[in-house]
């Protein structure tokens, strides 16, 4: 299996965000599963990406333009160079079977609420995964629920998402997507 993970680059992301992670790769290394992100040694990001370099993992870096230097140099078995974002998250959806969305800024809500439109468009039926690890998406949670309660956001959109506060959650919904794909063979 191949999970997309979208996250921060940012290098002052606060450690207490970042709990876990080595975990929820260790996972994906023991089931020798791939990953497809933008390339960064830093922030959530980095830190997904370095552990499944150091474990001698499955990465694909898929990266905009104009943001192409920041993946020069990285360890990946693929770079793919897109135009945009969007494009970005339209490549990773066809390409993976699951989202972690791991604590990130600006870009990765943009990639979250691509992916809801995805969903909705029914251009893909990911999983999407958010790690909320102390709390982060909290806010985040509270604006969607409130945006579910007011019409405006669809509830077959919102049920693709799965909320996890520890990196035992996250593992445990991976289990359920590798035997929902097992299922499918």
């Amino acid at each position: 299996m191949k999970v997309f993970i979208c996250g921060s680059v940012d290098p002052r992301i606060k450690p207490m965000y970042l709990e876990g992670i080595d975990k929820i790769a260790d996972n994906l290394l023991s089931h020798n599963d791939g990953v497809m992100m933008v390339g960064s040694k830093t922030g959530s990001i980095g830190a997904m990406y370095n552990r499944m370099i150091e474990g001698d993992g499955f990465v694909d870096i898929i990266v905009p333009t104009p943001y192409a230097h920041e993946a020069e140099g990285m360890i990946a078995n693929s770079i793919t160079k897109v135009d945009t974002l969007f494009m970005l998250q339209q490549v990773a959806l066809r390409n993976t079977s699951a989202t972690i969305v791991l604590p990130g800024g600006n870009g990765t809500l943009a990639e979250l609420y691509m992916i809801t439109d995805s969903i909705k468009s029914k251009f893909d039926t990911d999983v999407v995964i958010i790690y909320n690890i102390n709390g982060f998406y909290d806010n985040i949670r509270k604006m969607n629920d409130f945006m579910l309660e007011a019409g405006t956001l669809n509830d077959t959109q919102y049920k693709y998402f799965t909320w996890c506060n520890t990196y035992e959650e996250v593992i445990d919904e991976l289990d359920k997507v590798r035997r929902n794909l097992l299922k499918q063979q």
